[in-house]
Formats: structure tokens, sequence, C-alpha cells
């Protein structure tokens, strides 16, 4: 859910960016709307290429910002300290604890 909410979140924000291209509805002298996405301009590729550009620039961000924060080192956890965890937080009882440590250690 959370990935889901951040994906939505970047859509959103892609979109937020492209709204004052298509909010700008003043015609010019010449009879054509003011911007250029309207009338004399790159036609509507012009807008989707800039929602393509901020989407790239966003998706940029945020894979950085995951690379940086991100455990890159690969560094993982003994299975023998998460067995012990399990056993102080109860999860497991005595004997399971045993059996699966003997498991372990074989």
């Amino acid at each position: 859910m959370k990935a889901f909410m951040r994906m939505m979140a970047s859509i959103s924000a892609v979109f937020a960016s492209a709204s004052s291209a298509f909010s700008d509805t003043v015609p010019n002298g010449d009879g054509a709307f003011g911007h250029m996405m309207w009338g004399g301009g790159h036609g509507w590729w012009g807008g989707f290429g800039m929602i393509l550009f901020w989407g790239a620039i966003i998706a940029v961000a945020v894979f950085a910002f995951r690379a940086l924060t991100s455990n890159w080192r690969g560094e993982t956890r003994d299975s023998m300290e998460i067995l012990k965890e399990r056993y102080a937080r109860g999860e497991i009882d005595e004997d399971e604890f045993r059996r699966r440590k003997q498991e372990l250690q074989s």
C-alpha cells in the first residue's frame, strides 16, 4: 500500500506541474491562445513532452533517494540472531527455540 501511495503522489506531482500549461487561455493578438501548447506552439506534443520531462526528473530523484537511503551493502541479519529475537519476544517457546537452534547449528 505504501508503494502505491508513493506512485500516486508521483503521478499527481507530474500532472500538477503541467496544470499551468492548461490554464493559460487568454488569446493573443492573432486569435490563437497565448501558450505554446495551443496555437502556433508545439501543439499537444509540447505538453506531453513536458509531462515526460518532469516525470523523468521526479523518477531520477526518487531512485536517487532510494539508492542513498537503502541498505546498499547487502548486510543481512544472522539467522541465529533472528531466532533469539523471536524467542525473546515470546513468538516461540523454549522447546521450539532449542529444536531450531539445533537445526541451525547442524
